[in-house]
Protein backbone atom coordinates (compact mmCIF):
# COMPACT_ATOMS: atom_id res chain seq x y z
CA UNK A 1 0.00 0.00 0.00
CA UNK A 2 0.69 3.75 -0.43
CA UNK A 3 -0.19 6.94 1.15
CA UNK A 4 -2.29 9.00 -1.72
CA UNK A 5 -2.52 12.15 0.42
CA UNK A 6 -2.70 13.49 3.95
CA UNK A 7 -3.75 16.32 4.64
CA UNK A 8 -4.67 18.27 7.74
CA UNK A 9 -6.90 21.60 7.94
CA UNK A 10 -7.67 24.34 10.31
CA UNK A 11 -11.25 25.63 11.02
CA UNK A 12 -11.69 29.00 9.12
CA UNK A 13 -11.81 31.92 12.31
CA UNK A 14 -15.53 32.59 10.39
CA UNK A 15 -16.79 29.25 10.54
CA UNK A 16 -17.71 29.78 6.69
CA UNK A 17 -16.57 26.55 5.34
CA UNK A 18 -16.70 23.19 7.42
CA UNK A 19 -13.46 22.37 8.59
CA UNK A 20 -13.24 18.75 7.28
CA UNK A 21 -14.96 19.58 3.91
CA UNK A 22 -11.93 21.80 3.33
CA UNK A 23 -9.42 18.95 4.18
CA UNK A 24 -11.32 16.33 2.54
CA UNK A 25 -11.11 18.87 -1.14
CA UNK A 26 -7.31 19.38 -0.62
CA UNK A 27 -6.54 15.49 -0.16
CA UNK A 28 -8.88 14.56 -3.13
CA UNK A 29 -6.82 17.20 -5.23
CA UNK A 30 -3.33 15.50 -3.67
CA UNK A 31 -4.25 12.35 -4.49
CA UNK A 32 -5.91 12.92 -7.74
CA UNK A 33 -9.46 11.58 -6.99
CA UNK A 34 -12.51 12.13 -5.13
CA UNK A 35 -15.38 10.91 -3.55
CA UNK A 36 -16.55 8.27 -5.96
CA UNK A 37 -12.92 7.04 -6.09
CA UNK A 38 -13.20 5.59 -2.45
CA UNK A 39 -13.49 1.76 -1.77
CA UNK A 40 -13.99 1.71 2.06
CA UNK A 41 -13.72 4.78 4.62
CA UNK A 42 -13.30 5.22 8.33
CA UNK A 43 -14.49 8.73 10.30
CA UNK A 44 -14.32 10.14 13.81
CA UNK A 45 -17.48 9.12 14.51
CA UNK A 46 -17.22 9.91 18.60
CA UNK A 47 -20.88 11.13 18.81
CA UNK A 48 -23.56 8.40 16.89
CA UNK A 49 -24.86 11.54 14.75
CA UNK A 50 -21.17 12.38 13.55
CA UNK A 51 -21.16 9.80 10.95
CA UNK A 52 -24.44 11.20 8.98
CA UNK A 53 -22.81 14.73 8.95
CA UNK A 54 -19.05 13.88 8.07
CA UNK A 55 -20.20 11.80 5.22
CA UNK A 56 -21.39 14.83 4.07
CA UNK A 57 -18.74 16.58 4.27
CA UNK A 58 -16.24 14.07 2.73
CA UNK A 59 -18.69 14.33 -0.14
CA UNK A 60 -20.13 11.16 -0.36
CA UNK A 61 -23.92 12.26 0.21
CA UNK A 62 -24.80 15.62 -0.41
CA UNK A 63 -26.00 18.23 1.70
CA UNK A 64 -28.66 16.87 4.17
CA UNK A 65 -28.34 13.17 2.76
CA UNK A 66 -26.24 11.78 5.24
CA UNK A 67 -29.16 9.44 6.98
CA UNK A 68 -30.33 8.82 3.76
CA UNK A 69 -27.25 7.41 2.60
CA UNK A 70 -26.97 5.49 5.60
CA UNK A 71 -30.45 4.04 5.38
CA UNK A 72 -29.62 2.79 1.77
CA UNK A 73 -27.22 0.45 2.55
CA UNK A 74 -24.67 2.08 0.84
CA UNK A 75 -21.93 2.35 3.77
CA UNK A 76 -22.43 -1.31 5.15
CA UNK A 77 -19.66 -3.75 4.50
CA UNK A 78 -21.72 -5.05 0.99
CA UNK A 79 -22.38 -1.24 0.02
CA UNK A 80 -20.87 1.41 -2.61
CA UNK A 81 -18.75 2.32 0.02
CA UNK A 82 -18.65 0.76 3.65
CA UNK A 83 -18.19 2.89 6.58
CA UNK A 84 -16.24 2.24 9.20
CA UNK A 85 -15.87 -1.29 8.71
CA UNK A 86 -14.24 -1.80 12.52
CA UNK A 87 -17.34 -0.60 14.03
CA UNK A 88 -15.68 2.92 14.30
CA UNK A 89 -15.43 5.05 18.00
CA UNK A 90 -18.82 3.78 18.96
CA UNK A 91 -17.60 0.06 18.72
CA UNK A 92 -14.03 0.09 19.76
CA UNK A 93 -14.58 2.91 22.29
CA UNK A 94 -12.38 6.69 21.82
CA UNK A 95 -9.07 6.06 23.06
CA UNK A 96 -7.74 9.58 22.55
CA UNK A 97 -4.40 10.18 20.55
CA UNK A 98 -4.61 6.30 19.33
CA UNK A 99 -7.85 6.94 17.79
CA UNK A 100 -6.65 7.94 14.11
CA UNK A 101 -3.71 5.17 14.21
CA UNK A 102 -6.89 2.61 14.89
CA UNK A 103 -8.25 4.08 11.87
CA UNK A 104 -5.00 4.19 9.43
CA UNK A 105 -4.62 0.39 10.63
CA UNK A 106 -7.97 -0.23 9.83
CA UNK A 107 -7.76 1.02 6.27
CA UNK A 108 -4.22 -0.77 5.93
CA UNK A 109 -5.81 -4.41 7.07
CA UNK A 110 -8.24 -3.82 4.12
CA UNK A 111 -6.04 -2.69 2.05
CA UNK A 112 -4.02 -6.05 2.65
CA UNK A 113 -7.08 -7.97 1.92
CA UNK A 114 -6.38 -9.30 5.77
CA UNK A 115 -9.82 -8.09 7.78
CA UNK A 116 -10.85 -11.45 7.66
CA UNK A 117 -15.11 -10.94 8.22
CA UNK A 118 -14.88 -6.98 7.52
CA UNK A 119 -12.95 -7.35 4.09
CA UNK A 120 -14.65 -4.99 1.56
CA UNK A 121 -14.64 -7.03 -1.99
CA UNK A 122 -11.75 -5.49 -4.20
CA UNK A 123 -10.96 -2.60 -2.53
CA UNK A 124 -8.17 -0.30 -3.47
CA UNK A 125 -8.51 2.98 -2.29
CA UNK A 126 -9.23 3.77 1.65
CA UNK A 127 -9.95 6.99 3.36
CA UNK A 128 -9.25 7.92 7.09
CA UNK A 129 -10.80 10.93 8.78
CA UNK A 130 -10.08 11.92 12.04
CA UNK A 131 -10.98 15.44 14.14
CA UNK A 132 -9.87 17.27 17.19
CA UNK A 133 -11.01 20.58 18.90
CA UNK A 134 -14.31 22.40 18.99
CA UNK A 135 -15.64 25.78 18.51
CA UNK A 136 -18.90 27.31 17.76
CA UNK A 137 -20.37 24.53 15.01
CA UNK A 138 -16.81 22.82 14.21
CA UNK A 139 -14.04 21.00 14.96
CA UNK A 140 -10.62 23.29 15.47
CA UNK A 141 -8.74 20.88 12.95
CA UNK A 142 -9.50 17.61 10.62
CA UNK A 143 -7.06 15.09 8.98
CA UNK A 144 -7.81 13.30 6.19
CA UNK A 145 -5.41 10.79 4.36
CA UNK A 146 -5.92 8.37 1.69
CA UNK A 147 -4.11 5.11 0.86
CA UNK A 148 -4.17 2.62 -2.04
CA UNK A 149 -2.65 -0.22 -2.77
CA UNK A 150 -0.83 -1.34 -6.09
CA UNK A 151 -2.90 -3.27 -8.04
CA UNK A 152 -0.76 -5.98 -10.07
Amino acid sequence: FRSLASVGRSAPADGSASVTSLAAAAAYEAAGLGPADLDCVEVHDAAASAELLITEQLGLAGPGQGAALLRSGQTALDGRVPVNTSGGLLARGHPIGATGLAQIVEAVTQLRGAADRRQVAGDRIALTQNAGGWHGHDNVVSVVHIFGRHVT
